[in-house]
């Protein structure tokens, strides 16, 4: 596994040297290695998905090309008769939920309280489960919509899971995070028997 980022105890400037390297690694990350690693991704997932039930609701997001691929694994959500939606950022910075890429059709705030999966980004995550995400508050104001039996399972690059992330009191954990090389890893709070 790649040696893992020692973040700066300052969320800026945190955020500043995570994006600073997730831009040097998408211009250097060719299509063939970008696809490589969504296909982990998927790979990793796919145990967590086979536990859902047909027309389950699965949050997911459109990733950047500095973000873990999420291609392959909404294709495959879908593939599987499972109900993917997708945030859609408001002005508030609070999330919509839509079906599709582009945003249309928004389907509401409230849409993510009938999730059975929460997968979402972060700029990385503590071996604690605390997450370090863009800054703007997004999921934090989601996650409390859904009910603690809901797994939330956060996208990473290898080095970005790390051994603390800063924190402030309104930061929420997840229950699990993934990485191309250390796969599916869960925290105490993970909600699911084994």
């Amino acid at each position: 596994m790649p040696e893992r980022i020692h973040l700066p105890p300052d969320k800026s400037a945190a955020r500043r040297l995570i994006r600073e390297r997730r831009r040097h690694r998408a211009e250097a990350t060719s299509l063939d290695a970008r696809v490589r690693h969504a296909e982990d991704v998927r790979d990793h997932l796919a145990p967590v998905l086979d536990r859902l039930p047909t027309g389950a609701v699965v949050t997911s997001f459109v990733s950047r090309p500095s973000e873990v691929p999420t291609e392959v694994l909404n294709a495959t959500v879908r593939s599987r008769g499972l109900d993917l939606i997708l945030p859609v950022v408001l002005a508030d910075l609070d999330l919509d939920w839509s079906r599709h890429e582009d945003g249309s059709e928004p389907l509401g705030i409230e849409a993510v309280r009938t999730a059975s999966l929460l997968i979402l980004p972060a700029l990385a995550v503590a071996e604690n489960g605390l997450r370090l995400g863009q800054g703007g508050g997004c999921y934090d104001r989601v996650m409390p919509r859904v009910p603690a039996s809901v797994p939330r399972i956060a996208l990473v690059h290898d080095d970005e899971f790390t051994a603390t992330v800063p924190v402030e009191n309104h930061d929420l954990p997840v229950d699990a995070v993934v990485t191309a090389s250390v796969g599916l890893c869960t925290f105490a709070t993970w909600p699911w028997p084994p």
